[in-house]
């Protein structure tokens, strides 16, 4: 290593030539960085609800692509007004957008009356205080990304302008992409303050605009190298990786402060630069390593969570922490060999308050150890108390301010419609026997669990194959009991297959029931399951079976798994680095030391 500093302070403008072509391959590699923002990526891999999920939408169809327009509806529904909403229906239905679009036209156009449009019917078109209507957008698959959603969007949003309906614009692509947009919001909203601190606290330890410069140089460097290694490996930006630069700029700087804190004490003995940063370089080289070398075995035990994307940003962040180490000991130093002769390097005299605070700390520390040691242990004690309440529960809406317009938004939907959010619960026949799935038999079991679901959730509307063939007999007979003879369910069967082809799978060994639900606590849907399924246990024949899935659901359960990996991931970072530094200084019980001044702060913060 000593050779290597050598050739970087003989050669720096080879050393930076190199850089800044290596700089500049990344950043034409960046203009192809991909961005793919799709929710499937947070799910488990190979966990059986996944397997399950996307089972689901190869045997039916997406359940996540869902527009849901609410309006207002007048006081006095008028002719005009059904025009215009007709208006609208018509302008969305003519783009390539949308599969399907239901409305309140639907219902009072009286051909749907006449055979077809019963989901329509089934629907929640309009509001429980009958104030507002809702117009049910389904999109096609081959929009639903993240940047053609916002032409979607956007394309719906100027349609519905022109009527002052105070609109609320909702579902599950409007809050995919808002979403995404609050977080890429806070990420460019949190990059300037985090650069006016380290701006000001650099300007503060070294007083010296090139000490200033440097580290946040290296950093951007760092932020580029990455972002164009992203790019080249076709991972691009998610969810997750979109916090790699931010993250890079905090982390990354430290190596610069300690290299440069280093390099300040070698010239305030009145060396000259090329000596100075040998000596710093030597000394710093070794450590700095092992310091980048523990927060990327920190980073790397994300490789242990069962989620990609999870993996992919532990495997950047650690690769940024070296990119990061090898630029503080290539970049600076060569850039300060090169302005050597040119800038005065002003070296603030360090006999100032803040050296005589910590010099007071210290001494205290040194003086009263066992008091202190005492006092941490006892304070820690006192506050692990506290992780015993920390809840590992969340919702999809717990992220969301509470002030926030799409929190607002989706709350309002539910009060008005019972909610957006889907739930799927697929009823499976056992191949062994032969009975079809519109079986009267099998129909007398989906309406009485249909009703059990109807009961834990009363405000929302539940679609299924049995609540069609329900409808389309009350519409035919309204006096007739359901399920009616089989004979006049084939008729029904038979009748309405144009409207229930995504109801059934195509063997027609599976149907499903389908809910637009609110936002609910893992907790919450872990209890309903549990009892969805000892209804199904103990009322079903061991030939029907249920799954439930939808995007909820997955969602909620991924949460549970990244917790528990996060959890397991620690636990192995924790005995690595303990490992590192207990070979580092030959000694288990320095390795577990060390360690104590990370795991204190983590503590304290589960506490709070």
């Amino acid at each position: 290593m000593p050779n290597i500093f050598l050739f970087v302070l003989n050669h720096p403008k080879k050393v930076l030539f190199c850089i800044a072509l290596v700089t500049y391959l990344f950043a034409l590699s960046i203009v192809n960085l991909k961005y793919d923002f799709t929710i499937e990526q947070l799910f488990a891999k190979d966990k059986e609800e996944t397997e399950v999920y996307f089972e689901f939408q190869k045997d039916f169809s997406r359940e996540d692509n869902v527009f849901l327009l609410v309006h207002q509806i007048p006081d006095k529904v008028s002719d005009g007004f059904i025009d215009s909403l007709i208006q609208i229906t018509n302008t969305l239905d003519n783009s390539p957008y949308f599969i399907e679009i239901i409305s309140l036209a639907d219902i009072y156009n009286d051909s749907n009356k006449k055979g077809d449009g019963y989901i329509s019917r089934l629907l929640n078109i309009v509001s429980t205080d009958s104030t507002l209507g809702s117009i049910w957008l389904k999109l096609r698959d081959d929009y639903n990304t993240f940047q053609k959603r916002s032409k979607v969007i956007d394309f719906i949003k100027n349609t519905t302008t022109g009527f002052d309906w105070e609109w609320t614009y909702s579902g599950i692509p409007v809050v995919r992409n808002t979403y995404v947009e609050y977080m890429i919001k806070d990420n460019i909203k949190f990059i300037p303050p985090v650069a006016l601190i380290l701006v000001l606290s650099l300007a503060f330890l070294f007083r010296h605009w090139l000490y200033v410069i440097l580290p946040l140089f290296t950093v951007i460097i760092t932020a580029c190298w990455i972002l164009g290694i992203m790019s080249i490996t076709g991972k691009g930006l998610n969810v997750m990786t979109y916090m790699v630069p931010t993250l890079l700029f905090i982390i990354g700087v430290s190596d610069s402060i300690h290299l440069l804190s280093r390099l300040n004490i070698y010239l305030r003995r009145n060396l000259d630069m090329k000596e100075s940063l040998e000596l710093s370089m030597k000394d710093m080289g070794v450590a700095l390593f092992l310091t980048s070398l523990t927060t990327a075995i920190g980073f790397l035990a994300l490789l242990y969570s069962s989620i990609s994307i999870v993996q992919e940003f532990g495997v950047f962040i650690a690769s940024g922490v070296f990119l990061a180490y090898v630029l503080t000991l290539t970049f600076i130093p060569s850039v300060l060999i090169l302005l050597k002769d040119k800038i005065h390097i002003n070296v603030h005299n360090r006999d100032n308050t803040r050296i005589m605070f910590l010099k007071k700390v210290s001494n205290v520390v040194n003086e009263k150890p066992k008091q202190i040691a005492l006092a941490s242990i006892f304070l820690t004690l006192i506050l692990s108390t506290g992780t015993l309440y920390v809840s590992t529960g969340s919702s999809l809406l717990s992220d969301l301010h509470p002030n926030s317009g799409l929190y607002i938004d989706l709350k309002n939907v539910e009060k008005w419609f019972g909610g957006i959010l889907p739930m799927e619960i697929i009823i499976s026949r056992n191949d062994s026997v032969n009975i079809a799935m519109h079986d009267s038999l099998v129909m007398s079991h989906v309406q009485e669990f249909q009703e059990y679901v109807s009961s834990l959730f009363p405000h929302t509307n539940w679609i299924s194959l049995q609540k069609v063939l329900k409808q389309v007999l009350y519409e035919i007979s309204p006096q007739s009991e359901f399920p009616p003879d089989q004979e006049t369910l084939d008729q029904l069967y038979i009748l309405t297959q144009g409207q229930t082809e995504n109801l059934i799978n195509f063997e027609e060994t599976k149907i499903r029931i389908s809910g637009m639900l609110p936002d609910l606590s893992s907790e919450v849907l872990d209890s309903i399951e549990d009892s969805l399924e000892f209804f199904a246990d103990s009322h079903f024949p061991p030939w029907l079976s249920i799954n439930v899935t939808g995007t909820m659901p997955v969602a909620l359960k991924t949460n549970n798994y990244l917790i528990v990996d996060l959890f397991s991931g620690f636990g192995l970072a924790f005995i690595f680095i303990s490992l590192v530094m207990g070979l580092l200084f030959l000694s288990v019980r320095i390795g577990l030391i060390s360690m104590l001044p990370n795991l204190i702060p983590i503590i304290f913060a589960a506490d709070i």
